[in-house]
């Protein structure tokens, strides 16, 4: 199962390879964007629970960015904190952007049921894509799918906690 998976990744990076040989390597204006979300993730150790996300981007050339992704699951029994560093590649569509992106990091979750509490630091490897439809200059509404891989061993959790899915709507700026 995990050779599948690393074969799937080593594919992947290899064609955003490929893709980025064709744009030219053009700084760009401002370097720095950021973002929010709002939404759930599923399949967590507490079943499904809202999540907020703040990234930022920092671009190395025109079209590839990295950055810092904060994932924050406040609610019901399950807290739940990943940090991870991102890479994105960019691809415009006209007034839509597609961006997929994969990255590394860690993950903190605390589970509370009545008298019994466990907690967890588990790697993660959160990835996926983003679809963002410019407003205007500066603004953008963006959906996003994300996938996250984690270890997390938890007592008393309602699923295994080894893969979850999420499904975030938010904004994305740029000065």
């Amino acid at each position: 199962m995990v050779d599948k998976w690393l074969k799937t990744i080593i594919a992947l990076l290899a064609l955003l390879f490929v893709l980025s040989l064709g744009s030219p390597y053009v700084w760009a204006e401002n370097q720095w964007r950021f973002g929010t979300d709002i939404g759930f993730l599923a399949d967590t150790v507490d079943d499904t629970v809202f999540t907020m996300s703040f990234q930022g981007d920092y671009f190395l050339a025109s079209h590839f960015s990295v950055g810092p992704q904060l994932l924050i699951s406040p609610g019901g029994d399950l807290s739940q904190i990943t940090f991870a560093g991102i890479a994105r590649y960019h691809i415009p569509l006209g007034a839509v952007n597609i961006i997929p992106f994969g990255g590394l990091g860690f993950v903190y979750a605390d589970l509370d049921r009545g008298r019994r509490s466990d907690d967890d630091v588990s790697y993660t490897f959160p990835f996926g894509a983003t679809a963002a439809f410019k407003i205007n200059r500066t603004v953008s509404l963006a959906s996003t799918l994300i996938f996250t891989f984690q270890d997390i061993d938890l007592n008393n959790r309602v699923s295994s906690d080894n893969f979850n899915i999420g499904m975030l709507f938010g904004f994305r700026f740029q000065p």
